[in-house]
């Protein structure tokens, strides 16, 4: 990427602002002095500088020197680096991406001085937007190439598994699989109820497995942790449904949360810090049978997750609902907060908008998700590939909550 002071083609965007179709590009060719030469379906040309930016009426077309790079427009507001839009210490996302608007265009374009694209939205608070130039080379789609960032992982054949059974609100609260810890523990007959409820801390799993060595260790407290570039699970945010880990190469299994510390909320006392947690299964298969297209999508688009702890990047690439080669759905893999900018051809980015935000709307369902406040001694199992946990905000100046939190691999 060229650096120095960029201009805009300011005049050929006014021109072709407020007309329903604009001559599209057939052909984009390096000039000489840092200009480009742009032959539309028209059979009329232009040369611009440096940076040319133009909107159409879902995608930005830029060029730079001899690179060109398409962006759809709402994968640029998805991006916003600011403050509102992203946690400044931890660089996790804070912007709800369902939220969005797919059809969401640009009020005013612009390069600063700085040689940064920004972007003024025309919503309701004209949200400002700025992307560096290194940025937009990096996850801009190549002018002339449509093609999905691809993951090298050899495929692996998936054990047979039986059909689950799909739950949501009131289902759970019929029949919620509890067992104290010396059924378990101490008779065989504990050991088969648990291995059947959960369908196939550490004293506890050596019966039936091994626990999962990540980048926190086989287990860590989650407390609230006042200190610049903490993970946002340890502060008193609100966090929403999510599975854990899905920049690892595999996403732990079981997972196991263990309630140490609360203060009880009452009616006239909530303090925060409910324990949320929903069938991603269910959810995944009313877009199967509802759905079909959107859920197409899910299983197709490779999504990237990574996240940078203790000075080390973690990375991998998923799609956000897993299918084995029968169909069958076995994994979820969601997280708001560690996607990262979706790299695929432009005519996917916008249908996947619309599937994302649709899974999420039907996993937010008031009837579909189980929510409590968990006491200490309290211990919930999940499978984290399948069942979405979230937590509820609360205030660390008045609330003592701390956890343990474990993973276990069960593939």
């Amino acid at each position: 990427m060229c650096t120095g002071t960029a201009t805009v083609a300011a005049e050929y965007v006014q021109r072709n602002a407020n007309k329903d179709k604009v001559p599209a590009i057939v052909s984009a060719l390096p000039g000489q002095h840092l200009t480009a030469k742009v032959i539309y379906d028209d059979h009329t040309t232009a040369d611009f500088k440096y940076i040319w930016v133009t909107f159409f009426p879902s995608e930005c077309y830029m060029m730079s020197c001899n690179q060109r790079k398409i962006f759809s427009v709402v994968k640029l507001r998805d991006n916003c680096k600011c403050r509102a839009c992203m946690d400044p210490s931890s660089q996790q996302k804070l912007l709800n991406t369902p939220a969005l608007d797919v059809n969401i265009r640009p009020k005013t374009v612009s390069i600063n001085e700085a040689g940064s694209l920004e972007i003024v939205w025309n919503d309701d608070e004209l949200h400002t937007s700025v992307f560096d130039p290194k940025w937009l080379f990096k996850y801009g789609q190549s002018f002339m190439h449509n093609a999905f960032e691809m993951d090298n992982a050899e495929k692996e054949g998936l054990p047979v598994r039986s059909e689950p059974e799909l739950w949501d609100r009131t289902d759970i609260w019929k029949n919620l699989p509890e067992l104290s810890y010396n059924e378990f523990k101490n008779s065989e007959e504990g050991l088969f109820t648990w291995l059947d409820m959960f369908h196939k801390i550490i004293g506890v799993v050596k019966r039936f497995a091994y626990v999962k060595e990540t980048q926190y260790g086989q287990i860590f407290d989650v407390i609230n942790e006042a200190k610049d570039g903490a993970h946002l699970a340890f502060t008193g945010m609100a966090l929403a449904y999510h599975t854990d880990m899905n920049y690892r190469e595999k996403s732990p299994g079981m997972q196991l949360l263990h309630c140490l510390k609360a203060n009880n909320s009452d009616k006239e006392n909530d303090f925060g810090g409910r324990s949320m947690f929903v069938d991603g299964f269910r959810a995944a298969r009313w877009m199967e049978e509802n759905e079909p297209t959107a859920f197409h999508v899910l299983t197709s688009t490779p999504i990237r997750f990574s996240i940078k702890n203790s000075g080390m990047r973690y990375s991998a690439i998923w799609p956000v609902i897993c299918t084995n080669s029968d169909g069958d759905i076995t994994e979820i893999h969601y997280n708001n907060r560690t996607m990262q900018p979706l790299q695929a051809p432009t005519h996917v980015v916008t249908p996947f908008y619309h599937a994302y935000k649709l899974f999420s709307q039907k996993l937010n369902e008031a009837s579909a998700g189980l929510e409590f406040n968990m006491v200490p001694g309290d211990l919930v199992a999940f499978n984290n590939r399948r069942i979405l946990h979230a937590r509820s905000a609360y205030d660390p100046s008045k609330v003592e909550r701390q956890g343990n939190r474990s993973w276990f691999l069960c593939i």
